[in-house]
């Protein structure tokens, strides 16, 4: 598999977006030799949100970009090999179930602004521009000959009125993608405030809180506190749900609650029309949606002072093509989903991988770029789109609306094993598919 060089490639890639996935595949690209810029539309690089997982997989993947050690400075592994401990909510004891293994690298998590904090230190300031919204693409004409085509440009066009020109466009600018409506107007991203019809809400608020590990420890009691605060939990009930676990070196414990609207299951509740998908709310109101939970895990929850919920969208149905001549979309802007399976970030630095070492290939060049990124939709697609289906699933299951709801002993066998495909991708084989695709057919 390629690694870094100091040859540069005869391409020219835009990479819209600077968030997780954006700034990943910026670094396998400009390690590789690919020369690239990266536009962003805020003034700086930043994320929103808390703490994320990172699994094995998405760990291995980050070790063949070189990323790794980076990675290794801000991660947690609260207990090395644990996912979760699954736990019934109700239960005044939050009675055990079972708990899940990864193997190899472990389970890390990660707050998602120190996970940025790695990509950025390993990229050249010179190739980052902000403040630039990107507004429109405009294609080569796919009928000029081939031997004229290698010297045609994607011209770019920005909200500030200024334009770019590149080989390749590469979106990855999140789920509210606007360059995904480039591959299909009827997947395009929503507006500030609504979705479109790609996205539809999976019916989950989540409500999410960083706490202080002390405040926390001291809410729910020194010995199981101090446990809990360690050792990463996933508390289940009927339609709702909490995960917990430590980030930033164990100083602080992130807590997601989530609650789902089932009243018209199993179709997906409609999100009303112009409401936000980030809303402020009231701490008592978030109390309410978990009342049944134990003394324990309402304690917890009031530890969030300033309460705000999330709307969980998913791209539905997903794309069958994640390209379109010299445009293509990666991470959540191409499959993105609900954060079920810890999985999101790991299957847009998978994405990172493949298309850093897809445009690195000797035998990819200008003449044929449009022909060569289809081999994302013949690889990437399917295994990408499995997880974001999955995710969904997850999340039913962990709200005893799917596999094995009606045992909670059943359940918590099953959780054991759920996650092993997500885990267990072979990178190397996946490369040696793309290797194989590109020799038959450029």
């Amino acid at each position: 598999m390629p690694t870094a060089t100091s040859t540069k490639k005869d391409l020219k890639v835009a990479i819209i977006g600077g968030g997780i996935g954006g700034l990943t595949l910026a670094v396998g690209l400009h390690d590789r030799g690919v020369p690239v810029h990266i536009f962003e539309s805020a003034s700086k690089f930043s994320e929103i949100g808390a703490g994320i997982a990172i699994g094995p997989n998405a760990q291995n993947a980050l070790q063949r970009l070189s990323l790794y050690d980076d990675f290794l400075e801000f991660a947690d592994f609260p207990s090395r090999n644990l996912f979760f401990q699954w736990r019934l909510a109700e239960s005044e004891d939050q009675i055990l179930l079972s708990e899940t293994l990864c193997k190899k690298y472990g389970m890390a998590s990660i707050h998602r602004a120190e996970l940025l904090d790695t990509f950025i230190k390993r990229i050249p300031p010179e190739i980052c521009s902000f403040g630039k919204r990107f507004k429109s693409i405009e294609q080569p004409d796919p009928s000029v000959d081939v031997d004229e085509e290698e010297e045609k440009k994607v011209k770019l066009s920005f909200e500030d009125g200024s334009t770019y020109e590149a080989d390749l466009v590469i979106g990855c600018d999140g789920i509210h993608s606007r360059v995904r409506g480039w591959l299909d107007p009827k997947t395009a991203g929503p507006s500030a405030v609504a979705g479109s019809d790609s996205l539809v809400w999976s019916g989950t608020w989540a409500y999410r809180g960083l706490i202080p590990r002390e405040r926390f420890v001291a809410a729910v009691g020194k010995e199981k506190g101090e446990f809990y605060a360690n050792t990463a939990q996933m508390m289940l009930a009927k339609d709702s749900h909490i995960l917990i676990f430590p980030i930033q070196g164990g100083k602080t414990v992130n807590l997601v609650a989530m609650v789902t609207d089932r009243t018209r299951w199993p179709e997906r509740t409609p999100f009303p029309k112009g409401e936000s998908w980030i809303q402020e709310t009231s701490k008592q109101a978030m109390l309410d949606d978990f009342s049944t939970y134990s003394s324990e895990l309402i304690k917890m929850l009031e530890c969030i002072d300033k309460p705000s919920k999330w709307a969980l969208h998913q791209i539905i149905p997903p794309l069958t093509s994640y390209t379109n001549g010299r445009v293509m979309v990666t991470g959540d802007a191409a499959h993105g989903g609900v954060p079920h399976q810890g999985a999101m970030a790991g299957q847009a630095i998978e994405d990172a991988l493949f298309v850093s070492n897809l445009l690195s290939h000797p035998k990819v060049n200008k003449r044929n770029l449009s022909k060569a990124i289809q081999v994302m939709d013949k690889i990437r697609v399917p295994r990408a789109n499995k997880v974001l289906q999955t995710s969904l699933e997850a999340g039913d299951t962990y709200e005893f609306r799917g596999l094995r709801a009606d045992d909670p002993n059943k359940l918590g066998q099953h959780l054991v094993e759920r996650f092993d495909h997500v885990w267990d991708y072979d990178l190397d084989q996946e490369y040696k598919d793309m290797n194989k695709w590109i020799q038959e057919n450029l």
